[in-house]
Order: C-alpha cells, then sequence, then structure tokens
C-alpha cells in the first residue's frame, strides 16, 4: 500500500497538515526549492487565506517510505546455521 506525507506551504514557512512548523525561509524562493530537493510535489492551491489576505496556501505531498530495518514475512534460513559443529 502506498502512503503519502503532506506539507503544505503559506509565504515562507512549511508546515505539517497539523499545523506545525517544519522549516521557516527568509524567501518564498528558497521554500520552494528545498520542497522541490526534498521530493515534494504540488497537489493543490488554496488563494487567498483567510488567515492572511492574499497569501495562497499552497499543498504538497511526497510518498512516505518506510525504514528497512522492519522486516516482515518469512526469511529464508542459512545453511551454514544448519550444517554446524555438533
Amino acid at each position: 500500500m502506498v502512503r503519502w506525507e503532506h506539507r503544505y506551504l503559506l509565504g515562507t514557512m512549511v508546515f505539517t497538515i497539523a499545523g506545525g512548523v517544519v522549516r521557516d525561509f527568509d524567501e518564498e524562493y528558497e521554500a520552494w526549492s528545498w520542497l522541490e530537493q526534498e521530493g515534494w510535489g504540488l497537489v493543490a492551491i488554496e488563494s487567498p487565506d483567510p488567515v492572511r489576505p492574499g497569501a495562497s496556501k499552497y499543498y504538497f505531498k511526497r510518498q512516505y517510505f518506510q525504514s528497512p530495518s522492519r522486516i516482515t514475512g518469512a526469511q529464508p534460513v542459512s545453511a551454514s546455521i544448519h550444517k554446524g559443529k555438533r
């Protein structure tokens, strides 16, 4: 199953969907550049934002990849384990 992470950009600040600040940039261009470099894709634009009139809110998503440290399913047992010295 594909899982997605979501963020939004408002001015120079990148937020989680829950409203937590991820990063604050000096320039809006820097925020756009960072989002692109981190693999975020633009999915929607909300304009204008009622909190900051004239500022659009840009929504992004990227695919969430789970850590490979978690192993699921059966794993083959190495033949060297079964042929150990007795």
